[in-house]
């Protein structure tokens, strides 16, 4: 069930109700003994956030509706789950489900591009209900599918995860999210200085041929990525320091999870919109709600993560590792994603964070590490 409603998390009332009753049945096989009681390091700061979360609703300006918003957290409850109860043969499965879901919905996506009229005004959404979601969530599997190909030992796998993985990084260049383009490039970067260093040699090469290959949309759109006079740049730098503002006047527990938007029409500044969700950066729309204590314990949680890969892929047998430096692909993709656009607050894409996070603990666990 864990792995169906991960899988089905691009639909996420689906996904909710999957993972509702795959919580419940976990909570009765620990029970009876059945399931391994979950210990990793990454638990540690996972509890703290949640933690911090509630003292910042509490004791926020508008306590009854911050506390309404703690809700997501029970989302954070996959971390122990896949701790528990993943495997290498588990973790294989969920790669195979969440392809097949990839290809359904970049197919829709690319169907979107072809009939969509001006890329920009017309975004690919997929399965999802946001162009944002579909690039955050496309983005992830993507990446966890590209360290499948970069670093199996299995090359028969290749003539599944090769071509839908080129699905995937064709269907994030059309789609035109700026965030999603640099989340990928990080993560292959990465990939290539874990596992082959060498061939960093090749980027130059690499980027021309890009250069050259690339669509016109796509190059345009890219050309504008750090141009101070296009105006989605330049709201951004403006939401940045509204956040800022939010938590130097609230810089312990932040404002209160859910006051970010109510509170930004006293914080707005330049041309930014009048209204707004949230603040499009990860690091600045924690710090906003939840305080510097919220911040270091997001950052805590990257951290321990960042250091169990380190010492997994020192460890770790072959087999595990295309899962290890996929997560790491993963997370870190969807990490400088976070930059530009709060991901971290975006369900679909956090459920598939939140199991890339946390799958290394369970095949590799600390011992092994």
């Amino acid at each position: 069930m864990l792995i169906v409603g991960v899988a089905a998390s691009i639909k996420i009332a689906l996904a909710n109700m999957i993972l509702g009753i795959a919580g419940l049945l976990w909570l009765a096989a620990l029970a009876r003994g059945s399931a391994r009681r979950p210990h990793a390091a990454i638990l540690v700061p996972i509890a703290a956030y949640a933690i911090v979360s509630v003292l910042s609703a509490v004791f926020s300006a508008d306590p009854r509706h911050s506390i309404t918003e703690l809700a997501d957290l029970l989302t954070l409850a996959l971390v122990a789950m896949t701790v528990s109860l993943l495997d290498q043969k588990r973790w294989d499965l969920l790669l195979r489900l969440m392809t097949a879901v990839l290809v359904f919905s970049t197919t829709i996506g690319l169907a979107q591009f072809a009939l969509g009229g001006d890329p920009l005004q017309h975004r690919l959404r997929g399965l999802a209900t946001h162009y944002m979601t579909f690039s955050g969530w496309t983005l992830v599997v993507t990446l966890l599918l590209l360290g499948d190909v970069f670093f199996t030992s299995d090359r028969r796998r290749l003539l599944w995860t090769l071509p839908v993985a080129a699905l995937g990084v064709s269907t994030l260049l059309l789609g035109l999210t700026r965030g999603a383009w640099i989340g990928l490039a990080t993560g292959m970067l990465l990939a290539v200085a874990v596992g082959r260093p060498r061939a960093l040699v090749l980027l130059p090469l690499v980027a021309s041929l890009l250069y050259l290959a690339l669509p016109e949309p796509v190059l345009k759109r890219a050309a504008t990525t750090f141009d101070l006079r296009d105006t989605a740049t330049r709201e951004r730098l403006e939401m940045f320091g509204s956040g800022i503002a939010m938590a130097r006047d609230n810089p312990i527990l932040g404002l209160g999870p859910g006051l970010v938007q109510p509170a930004y029409t006293d914080y707005r500044r330049g041309s930014t919109p009048a209204k707004t969700p949230h603040l499009h950066n990860n690091a600045i729309q924690i710090t906003a709600e939840r305080g510097v204590a919220g911040l270091l314990t997001y950052l805590t949680i990257l951290g321990v993560f960042g250091l169990h890969v380190w010492r997994a892929l020192q460890t770790s047998p072959s087999v595990a590792r295309p899962m290890i430096i996929g997560c790491l692909m993963a997370v870190a993709g969807v990490t400088t994603a976070g930059f530009f656009e709060y991901n971290w607050g975006d369900a679909e894409v956090w459920i598939v964070t939140l199991v890339s996070l946390s799958a290394p603990f369970a095949l590799v666990p600390r011992k092994a590490a």
